[in-house]
């Protein structure tokens, strides 16, 4: 199939979990289909400042899907759609937060701040990511004063996810892992922001190759042409996946990229 555009999760996909950047061999690869003219997109459930090209190793993306959909961004930095929380959504979710002592963060257009239990989300990004200069304590919960969050990240059970789910209806929770959720406006996915994006570059989705690993990516693999699974991901992932990739621990990025692009081994 033609490809007038490839989709590249980060956390799993691009970068190994808790490694600082992406590997030399992934770099190499990512940037090798670049030069043949094929835009190199991320859909992320991270923001721009979570996403430099420090942290890519080098890697340049041409536009940017980030908070799950919420913020798009071009290559030079400029908005193309934003959408941010209400409120009302964001007041439930921090008072349920509070009442149980679960470490909450925002991401607004600078920084994530922790609004709850600031300590344990510092330590919990440093684990999962390998950075955690961009999370700020934001405890004394005024940074939404200057404007509204784009998104949240919440370490809680399952049970807890589902009792909110019950009483304030509104936002959607992927997990990462067991007990660390993604929350988002359900309008705002990686399919959806995807679909605006390519709406405007004038690029079918059926035109388009897109990796992922997590279960935030089963729409986005779902809408492209060509689906890849890397092999860390969820049995649910691979199942709606046209392809597998080997691990990310195994530069799998790299050697997907590689063999369907023609690239080195």
């Amino acid at each position: 199939m033609p490809c007038k555009a490839l989709i590249l999760d980060i956390d799993g996909t691009l970068i190994m979990h808790g490694a600082p950047c992406a590997s030399p061999a992934v770099v190499k690869a990512v940037q090798a289909v670049q030069k043949r003219g094929i835009p190199v997109i991320l859909a992320t459930g991270r923001t721009s400042f979570a996403a430099t090209p420090a942290i890519l190793g080098g890697i340049r993306p041409d536009y940017g899907v980030y908070t799950n959909g919420a913020l798009i961004l071009d290559g030079a930095g400029k908005v193309l759609f934003e959408d941010f929380f209400t409120p009302q959504q964001m007041y439930t979710l921090v008072d349920f937060c509070e009442d149980y002592d679960y470490s909450l963060a925002f991401c607004f257009n600078d920084a994530y701040y922790v609004y709850v239990e600031y300590q344990q989300m510092h330590d919990i990004y440093a684990t999962l990511t390998g950075h955690n200069e961009y999370v700020l304590d934001g405890e004394d919960q005024d940074r939404h004063l200057k404007s509204m969050p784009y998104a949240a990240f919440v370490s809680m059970p399952l049970e807890a996810v589902k009792a909110y789910g019950e009483k304030y209806p509104g936002l959607r929770f992927t997990p990462y892992d067991p007990t660390l959720y993604d929350v988002y406006k359900p309008e705002n996915t990686k399919a959806d922001g995807l679909r605006r994006l390519l709406g405007q570059l004038g690029i079918d989705p059926a035109d388009t190759i897109a990796v992922g690993d997590g279960l935030n990516d089963l729409e986005m693999l779902e809408m492209a042409g060509c689906g890849i699974a890397m092999a860390n991901a969820s049995d649910a992932l691979k199942a709606v996946a046209d392809r597998v990739a080997p691990d990310v621990r195994e530069d799998g990025l790299a050697t997907i990229l590689n063999e369907i692009f023609g690239g080195e081994a």
